[in-house]
This record gives structure tokens, C-alpha cells and sequence, in this order.
């Protein structure tokens, strides 16, 4: 998937081309870290294979097009603020376009949405947060694999600690009354999400 083509066809309407490579320039920069093994441009890659399948039942489809693009460009693993940076930077960049301030706004509450993982919109909020939390729902193999890709990203932190967090985080998901908001999702994911959340964290 040739995400540098995507991007720029997306803001191609909005803005000059000079501005495209600015933003594109910082995005690249930011996905290419070292240290992201997992919230890299594979990550955007999947994210738009589910964007690709659904985009039918997307309200806003350009917006969540945006907030993918957008949801991890500020990565830090020792901060909590990833999202609302993220989003910041989003607000940043596409206010300089010639994006309606409605569209920036729908963008910016995207991005925020997949911090606590609960959609206030019922309906691109929702996709969105299952797209970024579909890799929870795949197969034992695959799920095991994202958990490595995890935990190199998170290398400096202690062993202990990292497991502290890290548990924290899997009863986060295993206590929600429903892990997935849409029904396609809920319908493929939700119980083998369910079983990895539990297999993962009986081993920490």
C-alpha cells in the first residue's frame, strides 16, 4: 500500500502541494522512529485495509481517512498525552487548509476517541476505534507477534513495571461491557479478543 500516494490524494483538495510535503515530510519522520515496532506505517497500512472494506458505512469517510493518518503521529511511551498531541497536530496542519472547521473538528474527536477506546459519535467513532483495535480480535499467532512488536517498543521501561501497565491495560479492554462497537466487528472479533486479553495476561 503506497501510503505517501494515499496522503496526497486525500489533502491534494485542500491544500498546495508545497504544504502536502511538509506534513507528509513530518508524518514519515515520526512513523519511522526506531523505537516503533508496532504504531509504525504497518499499523496505517491495516488500519486503511479495514477503512478500505467499510468505507461504505462511513459517514465522513476523508475524516477518518485523516484521523488514521493522525492518531499516532506523536508517539511518546512515557507520556499519556499521545492522542491529544496527535490530535493537536492534526488541528495544526489541517487548519491551514482549506478543510471546513466542522471537518477539523470531527478529525481532532477521531483521534481522541482511540485513547479511551469509547466513542462518543455512534457512528464514525465507532469504526474508527475498531479499526485501531482490530489486531486485539486476530488469530492467537498474530495477536502474540503484536505483543512482542509491544513490548520492544516499550524496551526502557522495567520488566515490572511494564507488566504493571501492560496488565492494567488488558483489564481495561476485558472489563468493557463490549470491547468492539460496531456489529461487524463485535461479530468476528469480540470473542477471540476476549480469549488473547485473557491467555496474555494469565502469562504476565
Amino acid at each position: 500500500m503506497d501510503l505517501k500516494a494515499r496522503f496526497y490524494t486525500l489533502v491534494a483538495p485542500w491544500a498546495k502541494t508545497s504544504q502536502i510535503e511538509v506534513y507528509w515530510e513530518l508524518l514519515s519522520k515520526n512513523h519511522a522512529q526506531a523505537f516503533r515496532h508496532y504504531h509504525n506505517f504497518k499499523h496505517l497500512e491495516a488500519l486503511f485495509g479495514y477503512f478500505d472494506i467499510y468505507n461504505a458505512a462511513l459517514k465522513y469517510p476523508s475524516d477518518v481517512a485523516f484521523a488514521i493518518f493522525y492518531h499516532d503521529s506523536i508517539y511518546n511511551i512515557w507520556s499519556k498525552k499521545n492522542e491529544l498531541l496527535s490530535a493537536e497536530l492534526a488541528k495544526t496542519h489541517l487548519s491551514q487548509t482549506q478543510l471546513a472547521p466542522t471537518a477539523v473538528s470531527r478529525i481532532f474527536n477521531l483521534i481522541l476517541a482511540t485513547k479511551s477506546h469509547n466513542p462518543q459519535d455512534h457512528t464514525d467513532e465507532q469504526w474508527m476505534v475498531d479499526f485501531d483495535i482490530a489486531i486485539l480480535g486476530q488469530s492467537w499467532d498474530t495477536y502474540a507477534q503484536y505483543t512482542k512488536a509491544i513490548r520492544k517498543e516499550y524496551a526502557a521501561v522495567p520488566n515490572l513495571l511494564y507488566k504493571k501497565g501492560r496488565k492494567k491495560a488488558l483489564q481495561h479492554f476485558l472489563d468493557k461491557p463490549r470491547i468492539y462497537h460496531s456489529s461487524p466487528f463485535y461479530e468476528a472479533y469480540e470473542a477471540s479478543a476476549r480469549t488473547n486479553l485473557k491467555k496474555e495476561l494469565n502469562t504476565l
